[in-house]
């Protein structure tokens, strides 16, 4: 084990020359995809640039320069507003920072990915993450996935880097997570995810306690400094303490609440009329009675939701609607949606495969609570609660490609010939033995 880590030091990123092909792919495909698809915000992406509009011209987060609210996470829109101030009003410059999103997260995600899994997971990894069709559709789509995505493995990468000091580590995962929280404030548990995992998947789990509680502790404070200052806005505007959003009492109520399917529903015109955090309070009340009174149905509806998160794949078409249908027809926007969902299918499959390979060789416990996959399932428990969609399961894609490069790697080394001798047949086999 020490070894392997000491060798994963010296080589923290896998092969570098097709590491960069595959990025200059990424690139390739997301360029042509925005010069073929204009930008035409519609639904959240409308939102994302109405808010970055505000904050450059008022300074007020908020549909209206005279109605700030928070019942939205801030950190899209303070980047993107950021974005408008410095290079104007046009999409070309959001189409710029989405393409530099994405390969910050294919390179995260491949260097995560070599750390736990190997080299051929990691390429496989970084691959589908540069050939995604919905990701590639994001590029022209205002919305918080990929950020979030990106600021949430790029954390991971650094709380568990085998370089530098506890503190160093901790706190670096802190800014990141504290600029996470920002964007989508569940990131707020995370830190506790990830010390419980490496906690639990430490083959001496005392000795990995007092570590993983100085990250934690360091990562906390510093995501606290950061979000303090929104937090304080929040005070004076509420009078009363929102770290971040006030949509959890509202999005708990859309995911239990008479009729729900599971999915987004509009708030009821009568509550709608009321302040964004007194939104929250009613309709989270409404929803936690609505619970306790059925507890069965709860659970049923949270089966439901776990497969609204994963039987599908169409956010990426639909929210480039307006787009497609200038390009190719409102008639295309169909088969686009038809093929987002047929590459889904492939892909999760293949993703189920790698961690079935992997819990087989390795145990399931092992698995279940190695940080890559105790992430996932946090996310995936929280969408069982609360609102649930295809497109949440883009917060962790990153992950699922993880999963998917271990499935690949697999794959190849099942469908070679056997050669004991050969290093080549070796490597697949290491690529599915977390380090």
């Amino acid at each position: 084990m020490k070894d392997s880590f000491q060798a994963l030091d010296q080589k923290p990123w896998p092969d570098m020359r097709r590491l960069m092909w595959i990025v200059f792919t990424a690139v390739l495909l997301r360029l042509v995809w925005a010069v073929l698809i204009p930008v035409v915000p519609l639904s959240d992406s409308q939102g994302y640039d109405i808010f970055a509009r505000n904050l450059v011209e008022h300074g007020v987060f908020g549909w209206t320069p005279d109605q700030p609210f928070a019942f939205w996470p801030p950190g899209t829109s303070f980047l993107y507003a950021a974005m408008y101030w410095l290079f104007g009003y046009g999409y070309a410059s959001l189409i710029v920072l989405h393409i530099l999103i994405s390969v910050g997260l294919i390179l995260t995600s491949a260097r995560v990915a070599h750390r736990f899994y190997g080299e051929a997971a990691a390429l496989w990894c970084a691959c589908l993450l540069a050939l995604w069709p919905t990701l590639i559709m994001f590029t022209t789509i205002l919305a918080s996935e990929l950020l979030f995505a990106l600021l949430t493995v790029a954390a991971l990468d650094a709380w568990t880097a085998r370089s530098g000091s506890t503190w160093k580590r901790g706190a670096l995962a802190g800014v990141l997570l504290g600029m996470a929280a920002l964007v989508r404030p569940q990131a707020l548990l995370l830190p506790a995810v990830y010390g419980l995992a490496l906690v639990l998947s430490s083959p001496r789990p005392r000795q990995a306690l007092g570590q993983q509680l100085r990250v934690a502790l360091v990562s906390g404070l510093v995501m606290a400094v950061l979000i303090a200052p929104w937090a304080w806005r929040n005070y004076q505007l509420y009078d009363e303490l929102v770290l971040i959003s006030t949509n959890g009492g509202i999005t708990l109520w859309m995911g239990n609440t008479p009729g729900t399917g599971g999915s987004h529903m509009d708030v009821p015109a009568a509550i709608a009329e009321l302040p964004d955090n007194e939104q929250a309070r009613v309709l989270g009340a409404m929803a936690r009675e609505y619970i306790l009174a059925e507890p069965v149905a709860f659970a049923m509806r949270a089966v439901k939701k776990v497969f609204l998160l994963y039987s599908n794949e169409s956010i990426g078409v639909g929210w480039n609607a307006g787009g497609i249908a200038q390009r190719f027809g409102e008639a295309s926007v169909l088969w686009f949606k038809r093929f987002t969902q047929i590459t889904w299918a492939a892909l999760f499959l293949v993703s189920l495969y790698g961690l079935w390979t992997l819990m087989r060789r390795d145990g399931v416990w092992r698995v279940l609570v190695s940080p890559v996959v105790l992430t996932v399932l946090f996310y995936t428990a929280l969408h069982s609660v609360v609102v649930s969609q295809d497109r949440y399961h883009l917060n962790f894609a990153g992950q699922i490609a993880m999963f998917f490069g271990i499935g690949m790697a697999s794959l190849l080394h099942r469908w070679r010939k056997p050669s004991p001798s050969s290093h080549a047949m070796q490597e697949p086999q290491q690529a599915l033995r977390p380090h």
